[in-house]
């Protein structure tokens, strides 16, 4: 292969002024096998062009003559078929697809980092490198592989590399100042050896006048770094206090948690003692009325009305969860059961005794009138009973037991027997003496 391309720079590219960078054996896929090259190359003028060529030997001799070219810049993708296997195929996107098949891979591989690295020297436009693997297109230019030839010196791709306009405009007013002649190469080279040695001296002598200033740096320098170790100490003892400060403010941020936690704790249970003792408290004049209250005066059977309704009130309060189970509580809630069993006791004992009394009163009542056949006048007894109209219902929705023995009272029975026999029989004697023929009957009664 290098003498195929020692022969094909001598014959075809070095008349054109080009340079033969990498060479590749190919033949079309699909088809008969037909071998030619196709190579990538560059030119020597400037601008630089860049260029690949297929190359194809003469049926008639044993020479080789230039086929079609193809701008680089005209390459839109390189597909390498497969990026993993060794696979020789690839396809070249110009204006059509063109489909290759190298004689190896090695072969395909070197052309392909070839023309990777032209696209990234030269054209501004990239070209998409499909199923190529990223290792080939950044590792180093295989050696013997795509390197120039011009007449028989071989270069490196990457070890050229071009001048920019300004080291361009050096070296022209640098050769424009040589009073010798451009083709005289020793003497320019001479020239140039000497001028570099002034420079060199000259930087010598300016680095040991310096040597001055330097010392000068160099104490500054210590002095800096002394004043940066003292600072780093304050800033260590200053972290240390800002440390301690901040433990500190911990502590009176969790004590004031603390505190604020325990504020809060005693106003819910302020809140809950404060109803208790508004809705569980009960009197003592009220205490008293229930225990000791006079039932046979109006004042005091106000104050026991009174007091009654207050204890019906403190038992019949809905507690809050949790309340039943205070000790506190469940004692309140004891005294107020033995103050309405004691009360009710003592009311349902008296209102007895007055219901017997009343029933005494009537019966002698009804005696004297039962001549007369009129009704006697029993509104004093209802205002003496309506007194304890509260009172009754207070005890018969507390003990409803003592309330039903109340209205049973034995005593009380006859006397209202006999008031509804008089009441029936005066009734049907006006109506006999009314209607005699009507109610002939009736005289049986």
């Amino acid at each position: 292969m290098t003498a195929i391309k020692h022969a094909l720079q001598r014959d075809i590219f070095t008349p054109n002024d080009e340079r033969l960078l990498s060479i590749v054996n190919v033949c079309k896929a699909g088809k008969k096998k037909k071998n030619c090259f196709l190579c990538a190359t560059v030119t020597t003028e400037r601008p630089v062009q860049v260029k690949m060529v297929k190359v194809k030997k003469s049926d008639k001799g044993d020479f080789y003559k230039r086929q079609i070219a193809w701008a680089l810049r005209d390459l839109a993708v390189v597909d390498a078929k497969d990026a993993i296997k060794e696979n020789p195929e690839f396809d070249l996107h110009f204006e059509k697809i063109y489909k290759w098949v190298a004689s190896s891979t090695a072969e395909k591989n070197a052309f392909i980092s070839c023309i990777w690295k032209l696209n990234q020297r030269y054209l501004r436009k990239k070209i998409d490198f499909v199923n190529v693997s990223s290792q080939l297109l950044e590792e180093s230019v295989p050696s013997g592989e795509n390197q120039s030839v011009t007449g028989g010196d071989e270069e490196v791709v990457d070890v050229y590399q071009e001048l920019n306009a300004r080291e361009e405009q050096d070296i022209e007013i640098m050769m424009e100042g040589c009073e010798c002649a451009i083709s005289n190469a020793e003497a320019f080279a001479e020239r140039l050896s000497r001028e570099l040695q002034v420079l060199d001296g000259a930087n010598i002598q300016s680095i040991m006048a310096s040597e001055k200033q330097v010392n000068i740096l160099m104490k500054l320098l210590d002095e800096a770094l002394k004043e940066v170790d003292q600072i780093e100490l304050k800033l260590s003892s200053y972290e240390e206090m800002l440390q301690s400060v901040k433990e500190q403010m911990d502590q009176i941020s969790e004590s004031n948690h603390l505190i604020h936690l325990s504020n809060t704790n005693n106003v819910k249970l302020l809140s809950e003692i404060e109803f208790l003792v508004n809705h569980m408290d009960l009197a003592k004049g009220h205490i008293k009325a229930l225990q000791e209250g006079d039932l046979a005066s109006s004042r005091g059977i106000e104050a026991c009305t009174n007091a009654a309704d207050a204890l019906l009130q403190c038992m019949n309060v809905a507690l809050r969860p949790g309340h039943d189970m205070l000790l506190a509580v469940k004692q309140q809630q004891q005294r107020f059961s033995d103050l309405r069993e004691q009360f009710a006791r003592r009311l349902a004992s008296h209102l007895n005794n007055v219901f017997v009394q009343q029933g005494h009163d009537q019966s002698s009542t009804l005696a004297q009138h039962s001549v007369e056949l009129a009704l006697p006048n029993h509104h004093p007894f209802h205002r003496d009973l309506l007194r304890y109209a509260k009172l009754m219902e207070w005890l018969k929705s507390t003990d409803y037991g003592k309330y039903e023995g109340l209205t049973k009272n034995c005593y009380l029975i006859p006397v209202y027997k006999q008031l509804y026999l008089y009441i029936r029989y005066k009734s049907s004697l006006l109506k006999i003496l009314k209607y005699p023929e009507k109610h002939v009957n009736l005289l049986s009664f």
